[in-house]
């Protein structure tokens, strides 16, 4: 009859081992499940990203600086952008019944949809032109309604 003391501490001890061991298993389990993101999409280089970037925003700025330089008046200009840092991943998603977002996958990855590129945050323009007014006008109306920017993110001067 010594034994059944003995047994409830025994039992606690036990108890407390497969409360670890569960707790264990959990953790295991919720590290294979992952996050429902892609594993292989999760997290892009972001050498690649921003090699993406540095070629998007040298690209626009060669497009708006022809565009401006064709304003009667602008003459040479050069002109630098402000980025919102790097490009937007999108990945395609179906919602179930139950509410819960699911990634669609493709191959064992993430289905993309698009890479969405930075948003420009501002311009800055220096012009042979820039000290007039008219061409300030015109320039700054071009490049709002090119870049969907308002005109208090736009800047320009004469060289």
């Amino acid at each position: 009859m010594g034994d059944e003391r003995t047994l409830p501490k025994y039992i606690k001890a036990l108890r407390g081992k497969w409360a670890l061991l569960l707790l264990a298993a959990a953790g295991v389990l919720l590290l294979l499940l992952g996050g429902g993101q892609p594993a292989a999409q999760a997290a892009p280089d972001s050498s690649e990203e921003a090699a993406r970037t540095e070629a998007y925003r040298a690209a626009l700025t060669e497009e708006l600086c022809t565009l401006c330089s064709r304003v009667r008046g602008a003459g040479r200009v050069e002109l630098v952008l402000t980025l919102s840092g790097g490009e937007e991943t999108v990945y395609a998603t179906d919602v179930g019944q139950d509410g819960r977002t699911d990634y669609v996958l493709s191959g064992g990855e993430g289905l993309l949809l698009y890479r969405k590129p930075p948003a420009v945050l501002g311009v800055g323009v220096v012009c042979d032109g820039g000290g007039d007014p008219a061409v300030c006008h015109e320039l700054t109306a071009l490049l709002s309604a090119t870049l969907g920017i308002g005109s208090n993110r736009i800047y320009i001067t004469c060289t």
